[in-house]
């Protein structure tokens, strides 16, 4: 790139320097004055138009001053640089004319050229390392892949986490609720004595096969509920293929007839089994059929046998309430026990349980305690 250097200021009288004196005038600008270097932009003859100043304020008929002509009469080779009339003004030079000036030597020169020397070793280094390193990016350039922050480091870590997380539960709970890993293959029934313990296989059939998390004690529960003779059912799981049922089953207290044969009903008046009247169970049969299984006079007979001790238990035949609540037994040996309503159930099984156990009775068709303290003995 060509520069220039700052013209040279002319003496006061308006007159150019002389060209005998351009040398004295550049001397201290260093060595380079000595050997021509870091003159500047050097202007040739034809730099100046018609509009130099000199030749609107040197002389009439707009002729150039004494000194540049006498420097174009001795060949134009001490033509100044720009001459300059006086502070405001300064005559334009043509740039199609600048000369570049070779560098000025000296100590700046020599720092600014070994610089530029260092420059280069960098630029030929980094063009070296941009070869065996990654391949340089669109234009040339190569993209430097910074490591990423340990904020988004920890946060991706939890991310896998919690995926990892959510795979392996969901994987749990495929092998727990569906797969045969936990299904139901063996149902263990206990307690089945008045039950029929195939009847209860059955009713729980439909749980074969299932995994076990996916079944309730209350479901087992519900279907054993429609066997009769079960009051209540116990369920244990026993991973990994176990269902444990005990069985909490009806008392039979009573039968009550039902044509040919006879039904076995426990305390609340449920039917549990029909049998044939010879093969009537140990237990007292209740007058009135079927039919008084849902009404009071049932209630009253199953409170006061309730309250019996079992040795008179063992020897009642029949029970009825023919009026109300008044409540009738009846002995194997053909004795009536007259009880009254069901108050004081407790003191008159006590009183009945002494008499029929002492010889007080022997001969006697008929034993009233519905005065419990008063008994009397016909």
């Amino acid at each position: 790139m060509a520069r220039s250097t700052p013209p040279h200021q002319p003496p006061a009288d308006g007159r150019g320097t002389p060209a005998g004196d351009d040398d004295a005038a550049r001397a201290p600008l260093g060595d380079s004055a000595a050997s021509g270097e870091g003159a500047g932009l050097r202007a040739g003859s034809t730099a100046y138009g018609s509009s130099v100043p000199g030749a609107e304020r040197g002389g009439p008929g707009g002729r150039l001053p004494e000194d540049v002509r006498g420097a174009e009469d001795r060949g134009g080779s001490e033509t100044p640089r720009v001459h300059v009339n006086d502070g405001s003004k300064v005559s334009r030079v043509d740039p199609g004319q600048l000369e570049a000036v070779p560098e000025a030597g000296g100590r700046f020169s020599s720092w600014r050229a070994r610089r530029r020397a260092a420059r280069a070793e960098d630029a030929a280094a980094a063009d070296g390392a941009g070869q065996a390193g990654p391949e340089p990016g669109e234009g040339g350039s190569t993209v430097l892949q910074f490591p990423p922050s340990p904020h988004r480091t920890r946060r991706r870590r939890r991310l896998l986490t919690l995926l990892v997380s959510l795979l392996v539960l969901l994987a749990l709970a495929v092998a727990v609720f569906f797969s045969p890993l936990f299904a139901t293959r063996t149902i263990d029934v206990q307690g089945a004595r008045v039950t029929d313990p195939q009847r209860v296989q059955d009713a729980l059939s439909g749980y074969q096969g299932v995994p076990m998390t996916r079944i309730s004690a209350q479901d087992v529960k519900d279907s054993v509920g429609d066997v009769p003779q079960v009051k209540s059912v116990d369920v244990a799981f026993r991973p990994p293929h176990t269902i444990s049922v005990h069985l909490h089953e009806r008392v039979g207290v009573a039968v009550v007839k039902d044509g040919a044969n006879l039904v076995l009903v426990d305390s609340e008046g449920k039917p549990l089994d029909t049998v044939p009247a010879e093969r009537r169970p140990d237990v007292p049969l209740v007058d009135g059929g079927r039919d008084v299984l849902s009404t009071q006079k049932f209630q009253d007979v199953s409170d006061v046998l309730a309250a019996l001790p079992a040795d008179v238990l063992a020897r009642l035949d029949s029970a009825a309430a023919p009026s109300g609540s008044a409540v009738e037994l009846t002995l194997k040996d053909g004795k009536k026990v007259v009880w009254g309503d069901a108050r004081d159930s407790e003191v008159k099984s006590q009183v009945v349980a002494a008499l029929v156990n002492s010889h007080t009775v022997d001969g006697a068709t008929e034993i009233d305690v519905s005065a419990p303290g008063h008994p009397v003995v016909k």
